[in-house]
């Protein structure tokens, strides 16, 4: 017979057997729970090997497409073979190295977040004026798709930290343009509640699919695996929006809606009291 630690032996006495069969079960207990904590241990370390697998493999395939581009561009550059198309080949070389910066400055930026150690001091923040300024920063965008956007703003202030919270609105407005059809709406709301603020930007297009809405906070995910990335970005930006939500200790979430998808947040109310 096999003895399990969750197994215990029966106490009938108090002499020195007695109280041998406890010590044993004390320490059967004890040793239950290193072995509990034991499998919990690798469980995580499983998951953060998994997680530091999939990050390489994300970093890889982002930065692939621009270094192909950046090496065909200084190929033809260097050969001038078709010297009329050097002005093409500068401005992709330039495009390319754009984006690896946005990349580079996006993992530098989130590995901080996920540090464990980035506190924040919380500050009043005007909420709608972010959302405005955006609307205004990402108008060329806009127009490229002729985007509707329709604010639904109260006017309220909340805590946070702004330059934190821009970036917030920034990604998720971007990711908003980004999977809306052509004139089509963008539905932005701040409403002031009894307890707290809420925030949703909603885009009318395509539903996310029931099993995908808890993936698509994870670095480097895609709905398809096999599509590029066809609509920009560097794969990190919902990711960076959950660490810097994390960090106000708020509730958020994704869900999709009639005709679109919605992504959304809580703030806590500025006190003015």
């Amino acid at each position: 017979m096999q003895f399990q630690f969750q197994d215990k032996l029966s106490i009938k006495s108090k002499n020195e057997i007695g109280e041998l069969s406890s010590n044993i079960n004390q320490l059967s207990e004890r040793m239950e729970g290193y072995i509990n904590q034991l499998k919990t241990d690798l469980e995580k370390e499983k998951k953060l090997e998994q997680t530091r697998k999939d990050f390489i493999a994300g970093v890889s395939h982002e930065l692939k497409t621009p270094l192909s581009v950046m090496q065909i561009s200084a190929s033809m550059l260097q050969d001038g073979i078709a010297p009329e198309m050097n002005q093409y080949y500068w401005e992709a070389l330039e495009k390319e190295i754009e984006k690896m910066n946005v990349l580079i400055d996006e993992m530098l930026n989130l590995a901080k977040y996920e540090s464990g150690t980035y506190q924040i001091q919380m500050e009043q923040v005007n909420i709608g004026n972010l959302i405005q300024k955006a609307a205004k920063d990402l108008q060329v965008q806009i127009k490229e798709k002729s985007l509707h956007i329709k604010l639904n703003i109260d006017n309220v202030c909340v805590k946070g930290k702004t330059h934190l919270l821009e970036q917030v609105i920034t990604n998720l407005f971007t990711n908003a343009i980004r999977y809306t059809d052509a004139n089509r709406t963008i539905v932005i709301d701040v409403n002031e509640k009894q307890h707290d603020v809420y925030i949703g930007f909603e885009n009318k297009g395509a539903h996310i699919a029931e099993e995908n809405i808890d993936k698509i906070w994870d670095q480097f995910y895609r709905v398809d695996k096999s599509r590029k990335r066809v609509y920009g970005g560097t794969g990190l930006g919902l990711s960076i929006v959950k660490n810097i939500l994390d960090l106000h200790n708020v509730k958020y979430g994704v869900t999709n809606t009639k005709d679109g998808v919605l992504f959304y947040f809580h703030l806590e109310k500025w006190d003015t009291k």
